[in-house]
């Protein structure tokens, strides 16, 4: 069983990048790490769930999921970017911080949502976001390990 997170879920990113390119980077290193059977349905999962409503949620974040039989274990993959990202082509949001979570469609039914709702209340803080856009690989890892026991 692989864990929640990992140190290698998660990105640095440095180069400008249009929103698919950046899911696809998180939807690859998914894949790299163990947590899908097929890369390419859970992309499409992810991004037809977005289709449906933005997954930003202001303050720069996006908060991208999708339950998907191309999951094998439920995870989160982060990506800091140093460029924003144009989240939202109808309002013009954008994001430099990503939170982007896997979970089965079957069997999970409520991990996805116990995921979510911890993340929603703990980005409610302004603390707790500024801690997360501004600190190093090591302590985005530990943050966020701390804060998401679900």
């Amino acid at each position: 069983m692989l864990p929640i997170l990992k140190k290698e879920c998660m990105l640095f990113e440095s180069e400008n990048m249009t929103k698919s390119e950046i899911m696809q980077k998180m939807v690859d290193v998914f894949d790299r790490e163990g947590y899908l059977t097929d890369k390419e349905l859970f992309y499409h999962d992810v991004a037809m769930r977005e289709e449906l409503f933005s997954t930003c949620i202001g303050f720069g974040i996006g908060i991208p999921h999708g339950k998907s039989d191309a999951v094998k274990e439920a995870g989160i993959c982060t990506a800091k970017l140093e460029q924003e990202v144009v989240w939202n082509e109808e309002t013009g949001d954008k994001v430099d911080m990503i939170l982007m979570i896997a979970v089965r469609n079957k069997n999970d039914s409520n991990l996805h949502l116990q995921i979510l709702s911890k993340l929603s209340r703990l980005l409610m803080h302004e603390d707790f976001r500024e801690k997360l856009k501004n600190c190093n690989h090591e302590e985005l890892y530990h943050t966020l390990i701390e804060n998401l026991e679900v």
